[in-house]
């Protein structure tokens, strides 16, 4: 792993050498507009490059199928650059293939998913939330640049970095967790405590790919799945709530520029325990069974 723009190029280098043909995987805009399009151009020229774009906030069963029908028949690395949706169409294409799995460069251009630190493949199949789970789709290396992800909107880092932050925290008291993932989990807020957030996200994923995540997570996908919410601003929805189930309320952090549960429910009409019921009937199963409390509808009835 290699961290900041000062060590990246000479570690890129190194690790692009007699690799010629490579799948690069990118967001459609993203990739230039970080500056990232800019930092690779030197180091690809002269490959041959098969450059990928994924579109949309998530990645999609049908789009991985689609692009997996570009993929050249002579692989020498897949490289990743982009959010949790670039790198996850990344591990899906690269999980599926035949052959024996070829290295892998995750570069995140957002410092909140994790995504370059776990074998979690996370997509929707026309509509329905999946994740996939195989030590086979976690990254070979990881590059991380955090000026990459300094083109971020306010609300996106928001988002972003409140998800890292989540996972951090689910990781110190998930059921599945062990001394290992908690020093990785304190290892992220620590980090992140001091502005490191890039690397504080990585060692958060790092730290749920042992843990897994729990109910916040659990509870977070419906709000994305029904009404487009972003991924970490759907946790913030749904931390505070369990931090007090889990008898953690100090945790609990609030964010200025993403609104809560309520005031969401009261900004588009939705009747709270129509929701809540909804949240609950929708809930992941797994991630929930790995909450070290019972969550029920009264733990909203705050």
């Amino acid at each position: 792993m290699a961290y900041n723009a000062s060590n990246s190029r000479a570690f890129l280098a190194r690790w692009l050498e007699a690799k010629n043909d490579i799948v690069l995987v990118t967001g459609r805009n993203s990739y230039a507009a970080c500056g990232a399009e800019d930092f690779f151009a030197p180091f690809l020229e002269g490959k041959r490059v098969t450059h990928l774009t994924t579109v949309g906030e998530n990645a999609r069963a049908e789009d991985v199928e689609d692009k997996k029908r570009l993929l050249p028949g002579k692989i020498d690395a897949f490289i990743a650059v982009g959010g949790g949706t670039v790198i996850d169409t990344a591990k899906l294409l690269r999980g599926l293939r035949d052959d024996a799995p070829v290295p892998f460069l995750a570069v995140p251009t957002t410092a909140g998913t994790g995504a370059e630190a776990t074998r979690f493949a996370v997509y929707y199949d026309h509509g329905r939330k999946c994740s996939a789970d195989n030590v086979g789709y976690l990254p070979t290396d990881q590059l991380l640049i955090p000026e990459f992800a300094e083109a971020q909107t306010e609300y996106r880092r928001a988002c972003t970095e409140f998800d890292a932050y989540a996972q951090a925290v689910e990781s110190l008291w998930a059921v599945e967790a062990t001394d290992e993932s908690r020093s990785y989990a304190r290892k992220a807020l620590e980090l992140m405590s001091e502005g490191e957030q890039m690397l504080g996200s990585y060692w958060a994923g790092r730290a749920i790919d042992i843990s897994r995540t729990t109910a916040a997570h659990a509870l977070s996908y419906y709000m994305t799945q029904k009404y487009g919410v972003p991924h970490g601003h759907a946790v913030y929805m749904m931390f505070d709530y369990v931090c007090r189930a889990n008898g953690h309320p100090e945790f609990i952090k609030e964010v200025p520029s993403l609104c809560s549960l309520r005031e969401f429910a009261s900004r588009n009409s939705i009747g709270w325990g129509l929701l809540v019921d909804a949240l609950l009937e929708n809930v992941n199963p797994q991630r929930l069974a790995n909450n070290p409390c019972k969550i029920s509808k009264e733990i909203f009835n705050v």
